[in-house]
């Protein structure tokens, strides 16, 4: 009888022991997945630089000089000899307007 009461007082501290040990190991899982640590950010930043140059509009037709206009080429009072009404085509004075200017852009890419 006092070997059946040994076991049994035995076996019921084994449990609480194994239910202990349970319960504070629990407690430890759920310490470990919560911590602090300290650690060092990089925050900085690439760029690459690009040069864009000047963007200029042509106009080719700007200011006009002169007009279009006709004349004849050839003698009019030799009997047959040939003459031409000649067609001349308008002249102009090309121009340019800068659009932007030239200049340096930073185009962000990331730092290897």
């Amino acid at each position: 009888m006092l070997l059946k009461t040994l076991s049994v007082t035995a076996l019921s501290a084994g449990l609480f022991l194994g239910a202990f040990s349970a319960v504070t190991g629990f407690s430890t899982d759920a310490e470990a997945r919560t911590y602090t640590k300290s650690r060092y950010v990089n925050n900085d930043r690439c760029y690459r630089v690009k040069r864009i140059p000047q963007l200029v509009e042509v106009d080719t037709m700007g200011k006009l000089l002169r007009g279009s206009s006709r004349s004849w080429v050839g003698n009019a009072q030799r009997h047959g000899a040939l003459v031409i009404d000649r067609y001349h085509d308008p002249v102009y004075i090309q121009t340019e307007r800068v659009l932007e200017d030239q200049h340096v852009t930073l185009v962000p890419v990331s730092c290897r």
